[in-house]
């Protein structure tokens, strides 16, 4: 076993004293080989960029109640773009109707240029939203996970949605929309995707994105299948299934899946159920499954249980992702909790026996945490992340939902180990 390095992070300040705060993510927006920062919350609903490295803010759009989004190089320019959903309701209660809308945002190439809006589709109670080749490798797609089906029906069957870019992008009134999987899911919260066929150990291999999605279900790994032309899913586990008599929730929240020495799928952490307060790992059960890959089953793990659910039936876990922060080719993952103190901020797990359910944690972080976005912000080869709080009426709203800057000060100096 390599040395355990006890993870250090320094911390810095991007902004503070926010009206809002929800969704962060990192990609290099003006093709400087730095990673930028996009930031923004429900409330005010400024999408911000803020540009590496002295992290000078700049407002790309301004939406009613954005949610989730992604980015990627929509038009193939050279640029990334975003695409972005938004109009989602006061609440996943009382949904908009008529919202829940998707745009992509063309990034001009110009740090000063306006970023043109492009609509893509919509469904009502959009959430989630990713960016990839699901179904072929020509054209982009995005696949749009609502959270619920229907206002007013927190646990309403929820259509999962696929649009497809259309031939002519700047003029096509939006893209070609296919209900994808209908009656399966109830209340989607995470989504993760990689090419989980490669990861799982499916042969032949498919160079195709899928997802893993945290529901009511559970873990579900959803996946299409070129030469049967249909799309299937897998339950990895159940989730969190004893509080939802008290709270209403059960299943999963949040999910990633972390790699641990040449295993890519070793195990899949998360937060559960929805807005929970466990945070538990799936491994498989290599020992009396002889089958191998993503045929295994999966056994469940609890590490930590955060806090009592608060009278809403919320806990304060929000979101979970890996990386492999300290370079020795495993993946640690990181839990972010919006709070209240002591329930909020950010920690840090690492594996050191998976099989016999050993791991060690830290937390590294103090601020309130909606999500994670990890990435190299200095260019010294480790891994960094950043955080915004969490203040969204009607859940919770953390005092001062600033952005901050995590730096890696811990691992070794070098380049970063590849997947």
């Amino acid at each position: 076993m390599n040395k355990l390095l006890k993870p250090y992070f320094e911390r810095q300040l991007v902004e503070d004293k926010r009206d809002d705060g929800y969704w962060i993510e990192a990609f290099d927006i003006d093709n400087d080989s730095k990673q930028d920062i996009v930031g923004y919350g429900l409330g005010v609903g400024e999408v911000n960029w803020y540009q590496n490295p002295n992290w000078h803010k700049r407002t790309i759009a301004k939406y009613l109640g954005p949610v989730g989004m992604h980015h990627g190089d929509i038009n193939q320019d050279g640029n990334l773009d975003i695409i972005i959903c938004y109009q989602y309701g006061l609440t996943m209660i009382n949904a908009d109707p008529i919202g829940g809308k998707i745009d992509w945002l063309e990034n001009p190439g110009d740090p000063d240029g306006k970023w043109k809006r492009h609509y893509i589709g919509r469904a009502t109670s959009m959430h989630r939203l990713k960016v990839g080749y699901f179904t072929q490798e020509e054209k982009l797609e995005v696949l749009a996970l609502p959270i619920v089906g229907r206002p007013n029906d927190v646990h309403s069957i929820v259509p999962v949605k696929l649009f497809t870019q259309p031939e002519d992008l700047e003029n096509a009134p939006q893209w070609h929309e296919h209900i994808i999987d209908q009656g399966n899911y109830h209340v989607i919260h995470g989504v993760s995707i990689k090419k989980y066929h490669q990861l799982f150990g499916v042969k032949p291999y498919i160079n195709l994105d899928s997802a893993l999605i945290a529901s009511e279900e559970g873990i579900t790994w959803l996946y299409y299948d070129p030469e049967e032309q249909q799309w299937h899913r897998k339950l990895i586990g159940t989730g969190e299934v004893t509080q939802a008599s008290r709270t209403g929730f059960k299943g999963s929240g949040n999910v990633d899946l972390g790699k641990i020495g040449d295993d890519q799928s070793a195990y899949i952490p998360t937060v559960e159920p929805f807005h929970g307060n466990t945070v538990a790992v799936y491994y498989k059960d290599t020992k009396s499954d002889p089958s191998p890959g993503w045929d295994y089953s999966w056994k469940r793990l609890v590490l930590d249980v955060y806090d009592n659910p608060n009278p809403l039936g919320e806990g304060p876990g929000h979101f979970v992702i890996c990386a492999d922060f300290d370079q020795d080719g495993d993946d640690e993952f990181l839990v972010a909790l919006r709070g209240p103190e002591p329930w909020q901020g950010v920690y840090y797990y690492k594996v050191i026996d998976l099989e016999k359910g050993a791991f060690v944690k830290w937390r590294v972080s103090s601020d309130s945490a909606a999500r994670i976005a990890v990435a190299d912000f200095d260019g010294d080869g480790r891994l960094d992340f950043a955080t915004i709080g969490y203040s969204v009426a009607g859940y919770y709203t953390a005092d001062n939902p600033l952005i901050a800057i995590f730096y890696n000060r811990f691992a070794p100096i070098g380049e970063l180990t590849k997947d």
